[in-house]
């Protein structure tokens, strides 16, 4: 897990240089504490690189990493969980390797196969291959979005970075504002989904696609896709061995490191299905961490404290306060490199931060939910697909399961979001509260998110709709999940995220995973004898919740007026004053919750205050210190 830069001249003459690559560096340390490099290839072209050493310790194994003299030579972020099988399969063909590192198999690797390496690899990936024999560049992102990936063409030179603030370093007149991003975000909780950052003209790699340089430009195209046919004949107990098996497997595989390996664990069926399957191999010290909100109903840290203990874990629960609110945030911000709808962002920086001094890999649950439909709104497809049936009965049973569970208002509700109507927005800007607060440049954006590919011949409407979620939503986590963790030097692995599991899961009837107001059926199936009953058989779904309605009525001096009252955003032009101050009158009131606008409002004004204010040459914020912590 690292970070990487590189700059490729497309048709401009203008030399690379050692300076430039070490500036766009010196923005984001945290991503690789254990060393940093750079390398250029003539004037034409040059990498850089920072290195959290999860595999393979010794300094031969740092990056830039070339071989053939030279001839290849990569950057790159993330892991390749099958390097141990992949290596086998490459020695047997005649090749040779000097490292233990994941990194020598995958550039070796594509020396053997070139671009179609890519269906070959498990894991998780940002990279950046030069061939100085062809004067090409070969880039490339994961499946489904774990690792960044973000570029810029400017001047006839590819930009490219873990983070934006690396190609801010080249030139500051780039911090531009994305006014339609920005709206998507705070209208539609539109994330990091899109090819459009919050900055104009600087561009994120879609996942699962690869980028190609030459002196004849830029081409990108898709390497991987989500399956859209369903497995016949196949039953539910043997899908449920299979995705036992599977899962096993894909946590075997994340198990692999030379550091410490830890896991978030909550109360939920997600983490605690990886806690009690790994110690179906594992049996060695091992570390959790769980997010504690003493004295809250939704406080799971006791099941989760007692779930560890039961299986020999270390317990750590991190309290989830107020603390330095806006100071936290702030830092969050800078991380993120753009507004975001959750305030999970939160907890999860204190964990992260809190779980540095342990532990240097993180496991976690992320991607369950959209894989094997763990959100309330899919009742909507669910029922949606047994009128297709000509089951009256089975959709009014989901219905009624629905009103039951999140309430028959909130029903409605989410079947409207999902049927998205023309008229929706102009309904939910009612209902959000946020009518009349965005002025200016904001006023006249999108609502829509920028491409939403509509999945037409899936032959299950509810695999269909997981698809989307995967393509939406879940990139938006993805992308909170990555700069939460590296900003704390944390590499962050997801078992729930390998490809075979996922294109399996994808292909089985939708029945298997979602049924009367219950989700992820074949996964608590799949694990019933190795997790709790008391966890399998739960209805509740809480993630990361955190009391920011509160905090927002009790201490608006603390966490609202600092930034919402500020000269700064008074005089930004994009929120009106008035209906911010109506809108906050009413929360603190007691009258409505607007905790979920008033959040997005303050960290946008962060945002803004952070990356389009700040001069050239102005003094960065502080950044976090655990990994210096943990070594003292």
């Amino acid at each position: 897990m690292c970070g990487i830069a590189g700059i490729y001249n497309l048709y401009s003459t203008r030399p690379v240089t050692t300076g430039e690559l070490e500036s766009m560096l010196a923005t984001m340390p945290y991503r690789g504490p254990d060393a940093h490099g750079t390398q250029r290839f003539g004037e034409r072209a040059g990498f850089g690189h920072l290195r959290l050493s999860i595999l393979d310790l010794r300094p031969e194994s740092n990056q830039p990493f070339e071989i053939d003299g030279g001839d290849l030579v990569i950057t790159y972020n993330g892991e390749i969980f099958n390097y141990i099988e992949l290596r086998e399969e490459l020695e047997a063909l005649g090749h040779h390797f000097r490292t233990e590192s994941d990194t020598e198999v995958l550039l070796r690797a594509y020396k053997h196969w070139g671009p179609a390496v890519m269906p070959r690899l498990n894991g998780m990936w940002a990279f950046a291959i030069y061939d100085r024999r062809q004067d090409t560049l070969f880039c490339a992102r994961d499946r489904f979005g774990i690792k960044p990936f973000n570029y810029l063409v400017h001047q006839g030179r590819l930009l490219f970075a873990s983070e934006i603030k690396a190609i801010l370093a080249l030139d500051s007149d780039l911090a531009q504002p994305d006014y339609e991003s920005l709206s998507r975000v705070l209208r539609a909780s539109v994330g990091a989904r899109g090819e459009r950052t919050c900055f104009a003209n600087i561009r994120r790699l879609p996942p699962a696609h690869t980028l190609t340089a030459t002196r004849h430009g830029i081409k990108i195209e898709r390497y991987w896709d989500y399956p859209l046919d369903t497995l016949h004949g196949v039953s539910f107990a043997d899908s449920a061995q299979r995705v036992h098996d599977l899962l096993v497997d894909s946590l075997r595989l994340r198990m692999r490191s030379d550091v410490p390996v830890g896991l978030t664990l909550s109360g939920g069926l997600d983490s605690s299905a990886l806690a009690c399957l790994l110690r179906n191999f594992f049996y060695g010290d091992f570390d959790t961490f769980t997010a504690a909100y003493q004295g809250e109903s939704y406080d799971e840290s006791g099941d989760a404290q007692q779930l560890a203990e039961s299986l020999e874990m270390r317990s750590n629960l991190i309290p989830a306060t107020q603390g330095d609110f806006l100071g936290t945030l702030r830092q969050v911000v800078r991380h993120l490199e753009s507004p975001t709808h959750s305030h999970a962002v939160f907890p999860l920086w204190n964990i992260m931060r809190a779980a540095r001094r342990r532990v240097t890999v993180l496991l976690e649950g992320q991607g369950a939910d959209e894989l094997l439909a763990g959100y309330k709104s899919n009742f909507y497809e669910a029922c949606r697909q047994q009128l297709r049936r000509g089951k009256l009965r089975q959709a009014y049973s989901e219905m009624r399961w629905a009103a039951h569970t999140v309430g028959a208002v909130n029903a409605l509700l989410m079947a409207a979001r999902e049927a998205n109507p023309p008229f929706l927005p102009r309904v939910f800007r009612r209902l959000r509260g946020d009518g009349g607060v965005y002025i200016g440049p904001l006023q006249h954006c999108t609502e829509r998110p920028e491409s939403e590919r509509r999945i037409l011949h899936a032959s299950d409407r509810l695999n269909a709709s997981l698809i989307r979620q995967m393509e939406g939503g879940l990139v938006d986590l993805l992308h909170y999940g990555d700069a939460m963790s590296m900003a704390h030097s944390i590499e962050s692995r997801l078992p729930f995220l390998d490809h075979r599991l996922i294109e399996f899961c994808l292909r089985i009837p939708g029945d298997f995973k979602y049924r009367d107001g219950l989700g992820k059926l074949v996964l608590r199936e799949a694990v019933r004898k190795e997790v709790p009953a008391r966890i399998i058989d739960t209805r509740a779904k809480l993630g990361f919740p955190t009391p920011i309605a509160r905090w927002f009525r009790e201490r608006p001096d603390l966490t609202i007026y600092p930034v919402l009252h500020s000269a700064a955003c008074r005089q930004r032009g994009v929120f009106a004053p008035q209906a911010i101050d109506a809108a906050i009158a009413r929360h603190i009131a007691g009258q409505i919750d607007l905790s979920s606008n008033i959040y997005r409002w303050i960290i946008t004004e962060l945002w803004f205050q952070e990356f389009i204010d700040r001069q050239p040459g102005g003094r960065p914020l502080p950044e976090p210190t655990p990994a210096v912590a943990a070594a003292n």
